[in-house]
Order: structure tokens, then sequence, then C-alpha cells
């Protein structure tokens, strides 16, 4: 009898590649790289609400072209897909070392 792929949880294929580039390291290694993580999280955040407020300002503004509305739509979407893809990311390493580490100010 065939398999159905339907039953398995979308994720599942997403930890099990992430368990592949995570699961050998040390933990000092994830505690890095969980830290590293965070930084990028928090720049990827900070990317999707600048993107979001130039859309808006953009939608509110009457001079604005149709052309540039929709590029700064697209742009808004790819900052908050990134985002999201980080968040990901972020999430497994964190729970994979168990806590959330202190960030040092660079």
């Amino acid at each position: 009898m065939a398999s159905n792929n339907d039953d398995v949880s979308p994720g599942a294929g997403l930890n099990c590649d992430l368990e592949e580039i995570f699961g050998g390291l040390a933990q000092p290694e994830l505690e890095r790289l969980t830290i590293d993580a965070i930084r990028e999280y928090r720049a990827s955040v900070a990317l999707a609400e600048t993107a979001r407020l130039e859309r808006l300002a953009a939608e509110s503004d009457k001079n604005c072209c149709p052309e540039r509305r929709a590029e700064l739509q697209r742009i808004h979407q790819h900052a908050e897909t990134e985002h999201r893809a980080r968040q990901l990311v972020l999430n497994n390493l964190v729970d994979r070392l168990g806590y959330v580490p202190n960030v040092p100010t660079r």
C-alpha cells in the first residue's frame, strides 16, 4: 500500500533538514550560532518594519506612482518572508540549545 504524504506535517521535512545541519554541533558552537541567529533575526525585524513603513507611506502619498507602490509591496513581502524564515531557524536553535543565550552588545 502506498503512503499518503498528506498526513505528514509540513514542518517535518524542515525539522529533518535542520537536524542534519545542526544535529552534530557541540553546545559552544550551537550557542555561538544561536547568538548570531538572534542578531540576524533582530536585523530582519528592523528591515521588515522599515519596508512596511515605506510601503504605508507610499500608499498614502497621492504622488507615488503605482509601479513604486508595487515595488515597495514586493520589498515588504520579501522582508516579511525572510523574517519568518529566520524566526523558524532561530526557534529551532533555541529549542536545541534549551535556553535563550545572552547576546553581548557589540
